[in-house]
């Protein structure tokens, strides 16, 4: 006669197997959807460089605007879809649409690093799955882009370098 315990045991072992997978299938996810959305920030930066070239706006910002905002419309700009644009020594936070930029800036005030859960309360939401998780997003994708590093999971702090 087969015991309730062994069919749970044997229950068990499947369910942890399956879950496995599943992490392992969402890890293979994540990087597959980092890697789109960062080809997608490409294009839109080149597209962006190219709508300057084409309307025959100077690099040095001589038709009246702001060489860096040019390049890297922002969300006052109007100008197509807003993007993190991956960090350079010559880029600045002005190049953050403006939800990045306040957490750039909580970041840059930090004496330590940040949980994402203290940024979503830092930036007036009540701290809520959905606002922890949002910001979480923000967040990672700053890291991806550069600007920020995870000094540990869920841990984000400015990366070392990046101008403050």
């Amino acid at each position: 006669m087969v015991s309730v315990d062994s069919l749970l045991d044997g229950h068990e072992v499947a369910v942890r197997a399956r879950v496995d997978e599943l992490r392992a299938e969402a890890a293979r996810v994540s990087v597959a959807l980092g890697e789109a959305e960062l080809a997608l920030e490409h294009v839109t930066i080149t597209r962006a460089t190219l709508a300057m070239v084409v309307a025959g706006h100077d690099p040095q910002g001589r038709a009246g605007q702001d060489p860096v905002t040019a390049v890297f419309p922002t969300a006052e700009s109007g100008i197509g879809p807003v993007k993190v644009p991956l960090w350079r020594a010559d880029l600045d936070e002005r190049v953050l649409p403006s939800g990045y930029r306040q957490l750039w800036t909580i970041l840059v005030q930090s004496t330590d690093a940040v949980r994402a859960q203290d940024a979503a309360c830092a930036l007036g939401f009540e701290p809520i799955p959905a606002k922890v998780e949002g910001t979480r997003s923000k967040l990672k994708r700053l890291v991806r882009c550069g600007w920020l590093i995870e000094s540990a999971p869920g841990v984000f702090k400015v990366a070392d370098g990046v101008a403050r």
